[in-house]
């Protein structure tokens, strides 16, 4: 009989949040989290951060905050919306 540690993590104000079954974490949604997806999500935090990081930077150099100088409102750069491209196509003709 294989018997399967159960962890709950609480918070004094919502009660359980988290839980680890095993080695999977299973989020407040019911959703179970394996040890490769936790990968992917550290991963993902850590490139949250970065970004965080860079745009405080970025907010901080007077230099950098074109929207505070009338000047540099109209300084003659026309702003195009991004057009999306799509991998899967491109992915196929690789095969």
């Amino acid at each position: 009989m294989s018997s399967t540690r159960t962890t709950v993590l609480t918070s004094p104000a919502l009660g359980p949040v988290f839980s680890f079954l095993g080695d999977r974490l299973i989020t407040p949604e019911g959703r179970e989290l394996l040890p490769e997806d936790l990968a992917w999500l550290s991963l993902t935090a850590c490139q949250a951060q970065e970004w965080r990081r860079m745009m405080d930077a970025a907010r901080s150099a007077s230099s950098i905050d074109s929207s505070r100088n009338v000047r540099n409102r109209n300084a003659g750069v026309r702003h195009h919306p991004a057009t999306v491209v799509n991998l899967r196509p491109a992915a196929r003709l690789l095969k």
